[in-house]
């Protein structure tokens, strides 16, 4: 098994056993050698000493008798060994070896043996030989005379016989290094077996398998590693399933928080999002690690989330609200916070809070309090001047003709209140509609009869066109309701001698009504507005109308569960009001499905007459 990428483990425990073996050996026979050596050198000396003094003495003795010198000198000599004598001069008289010519070898009085033989009666010294130009041990000794008897030694001979006494030094190292080899095997398998179990076992550990535990330790020298894979494996755990844990608790808040939630990270690059904001930036969600601009680009959300990011941590200017308007009309409440301290890899954190319907809400008060101000101030300030007209009159004649005019306008007055009302009580009812099978054309022909009067007066005719038997699930005088505010309001805008068409027909699950007029029609800027409270297109002001109708039929079908819309232009080119019901018998379809190529938009709207 290999670690990394040099050697195995157990290479390397076996490479080291062996070196350090090696190495051990090595050394000792390198301290051996050189203490041996020195010992046998200094042995040699002494022991080349005495047979050179002994040698000496023999020479004395047998000179004394008459002998030859040469015979002497070869009598003394042997196979290793070679005796010179050099007289006081410096000059060799006789040299045993058969190989040197003593007439022919220089004076002798420098060579250092020599020198130290005159000075102290013995000498000696290891040198190379300038004759026979290889390296000799002498020793030389003093005579009566003055001469000095001098013998030599090959040098060779003495470092055989070191060798002779180290080779069995070797052997014994030799045999030492094969044991530490063996040991080494021996030693690095069994701590590789331990190190692999233990390896497998972090290994598991470290692949998420945080239930491994280390049961059986081979060896004791290993139980406090063991003890503390263990203890790191139980905390690991531990940690990983409490971040586990808070990691669900935040992803399921993230994921069904209404508000978007945007983490950037130091950089201002993208690092989270959540559901709820990529359903308002699909792009953001498919642009984690890159810069906020490239998915969202929006220059002052940019250059808030820059601010916070170049202010120092000491700034108190941690915190950002940012009024956001897209272009697809919706309005965010954004707020931006520095994240300090929290984690360094998060640098802002921005919540968006979806404030279109405040908006809305809010515009359609102000304009509520415009319109209704409006409605209320034409008929009031009629009354109030007619009447204080007709306390000065006595004519009894415009007497009546005021009168009547403010009878006119407190009729207004009186509708008016009876829609809001009625409105008021559309809204505040919690309760669900007593839904049952109702017959469409028999509620169209009620709601047709009392709105004659107004068709004659404009006269507008009514085409109906309803399939027999056609029933929906509804509440039957709430749908005449809406029937009657929807007619009244088409009679009112077609020009005379128009027709009003009604029609219906049952798709699934679901009947769908319009009502079809051959008005001037409704610009598509107000065809959102048109069911808000008092909401008037300003071409069509003056008609006598409370402004209420449309709100109350978008109430009433709302809490039958329908829709209702208005086209303009429709397929036709004229103007339509449709909207939707669920059909008392038909087929499985959802009745929430669209039915209408271009319904527009409902719109949570209070509605008004076009």
């Amino acid at each position: 098994m290999v670690y990394g990428r040099g050697l195995s483990f157990r290479a390397r425990v076996f490479w080291a056993i062996f070196l350090v073996g090696l190495l051990s050996v090595s050394l000792s026979l390198f301290y051996a050698r050189m203490l041996l050596g020195e010992k046998q050198m200094s042995s040699a000396q002494e022991e080349l000493l005495r047979e050179c003094r002994m040698a000496a003495s023999l020479y004395a003795a047998q000179a004394d008798d008459g002998k030859d010198v040469h015979a002497l000198l070869h009598l003394l000599g042997h196979a290793k060994a070679r005796v010179s004598l050099v007289d006081a001069s410096g000059t060799v008289r006789a040299e045993s070896s058969a190989s040197l010519d003593e007439r022919t070898l220089d004076n002798h009085n420098d060579r250092p043996e020599i020198i130290q033989a005159r000075a102290q009666g013995d000498g000696y010294a290891v040198r190379e030989s300038g004759s026979l130009s290889e390296p000799f041990a002498y020793a030389a000794h003093l005579l009566p005379d003055g001469s000095v008897l001098r013998l030599a030694v090959p040098l060779a001979d003495l470092l055989d016989d070191i060798d002779s006494q180290l080779s069995v030094l070797s052997r014994l190292a030799v045999a030492a290094l094969l044991l530490s080899a063996v040991l080494a095997v021996l030693i690095s398998g069994a701590l590789r077996r331990s190190v692999d179990h233990m390896v497998n076992a972090v290994t598991a550990i470290a692949r998420g398998n945080f239930h491994r535990r280390l049961r059986n330790v081979p060896g004791k020298e290993f139980a406090p590693l063991a003890e503390a894979v263990n203890a790191m494996a139980h905390n690991i755990e531990e940690q990983i399933g409490y971040a586990a844990d808070q990691a669900a608790q935040l992803e399921s808040v993230l994921t069904i928080m209404g508000d978007g939630v945007l983490v950037l990270d130091r950089q201002g690059n993208v690092r989270r999002v959540n559901r709820a904001l990529g359903r308002v930036f699909p792009e953001v969600s498919r642009a984690l690690g890159q810069p906020l601009i490239k998915c969202i680009p929006v220059p002052c959300l940019q250059n808030a989330v820059e601010t916070l990011l170049s202010s120092s941590s000491s700034d108190t200017q941690a915190v950002m609200h940012l009024p956001l308007e897209l272009p697809s009309g919706q309005n965010f409440s954004v707020r931006l916070a520095r994240a300090d301290d929290v984690d360094v890899r998060v640098g802002v954190v921005a919540v968006f809070h979806d404030i279109t319907e405040l908006m809305r809400l809010e515009r359609v008060r102000r304009d509520f309090v415009a319109n209704v101000s409006h409605e209320l101030r034409t008929p009031l300030t009629a009354i109030q001047g007619y009447a204080e007209t007709l306390m000065e009159v006595e004519d009894a004649s415009q007497c009546r003709h005021f009168a009547e005019i403010i009878h006119k306008h407190g009729s207004y007055l009186s509708a008016m209140m009876k829609d809001l009302l009625a409105l008021a009580r559309l809204e505040s009812e919690d309760g669900v509609l007593q839904l049952a099978p109702t017959p469409v054309e028999e509620i169209v022909t009620q709601a047709q009869t009392i709105c004659s009067e107004v068709c004659s007066r404009r006269k507008v005719g009514l085409a109906v066109d309803i399939p027999a038997g056609l029933e929906v699930l509804a509440h039957d005088e709430s749908l005449g309701m809406v029937f009657r505010n929807i007619f009244e309001n088409a009679c009112r805008f077609s020009p005379e001698n128009g027709t009003v068409r009604v029609s219906a027909r049952q798709e699934g699950a679901i009947v769908l009504f319009r009502v079809v007029d051959d008005g001037p029609g409704i610009a598509p800027e107000h065809l959102e507005r048109i069911f808000e409270r008092f909401y008037r297109v300003e071409a069509h002001r003056g008609q006598q109308s409370t402004g209420l109708g449309l709100a109350i039929c978008k109430h009433v079908v709302e809490r039958h569960g329908g829709r209702i819309w208005a086209e303009s232009p429709a397929q036709d080119g004229s103007t339509a009001i449709v909207f939707t019901l669920a059909a008392a018998h038909g087929g499985d379809e959802d009745s929430s499905a669209p039915v209408a190529e271009n319904p527009g938009r409902a719109g949570d709207a209070d509605g008004v007459d076009a």
